[in-house]
């Protein structure tokens, strides 16, 4: 006598960015403007991408993995070239940094004297490291539930052979104890 049992009552729908093979141009520019808040334009700043990139970037996984490092660094280019203008008793009050075709980045600043920073521009870099750090939060929220679902799994998919119903009900149970804690208040977790 076999039986082989699988449930999994559990399903994730954390709304969590997700990359999909994009079948349009719009689709995959949705898709990054998502995932890199810098493509959003701020009110002195803005990052852009060409549309033939982002054609060349969707067919070729080279060409998107540059592209997205590029857009991952791209708040950092901003905050040195800010960093700079201060240094030189400068101040950065505008930016633009286009991404095009064959891996050309185009770079437009505008910088006057004053010394110090564009509070514009400052509050547009901390959203973005605000919206960054609330990724990195759901990512790891998300691994978390995917162990879970992965222990949850073991517990929810096995196989028993035996004899007779009474050999595998021993079995079940032997194997349903080793994977459960039951806590003090009465209920149960279930071990990794």
């Amino acid at each position: 006598m076999k039986i082989v049992g699988a449930y999994d009552p559990y399903v994730i729908n954390s709304g969590e960015i997700s990359r999909k093979k994009s079948n349009s141009v719009k689709d995959y520019s949705n898709y990054l403007t998502q995932k890199y808040g810098c493509l959003t334009p701020g009110p002195n700043s803005a990052v852009s991408i060409t549309g033939g990139l982002l054609r060349k970037a969707m067919a070729d996984e080279k060409t998107g993995a540059w592209l997205e490092r590029e857009l991952s660094k791209a708040p950092d280019y901003i905050k040195e070239a800010q960093q700079s203008a201060k240094a030189r008793g400068s101040t950065l009050k505008s930016v633009s940094i286009e991404f095009g075709e064959e891996y050309t980045t185009m770079c437009v600043c505008t910088v006057t004297d004053g010394g110090g920073t564009d509070s514009k521009i400052d509050k547009w870099l901390e959203k973005l490291k605000e919206k960054k750090a609330e990724q990195k939060k759901a990512e790891k929220r998300l691994e978390k539930e995917q162990k879970v679902m992965e222990s949850q799994e073991d517990l929810y998919s096995m196989e028993l052979q035996g004899k007779d119903l009474e050999d595998l009900t021993k079995q079940f149970s032997r194997k349903l104890s080793e994977k459960m804690v039951v806590n003090p208040n009465g209920s149960f977790d279930v071990r990794a």
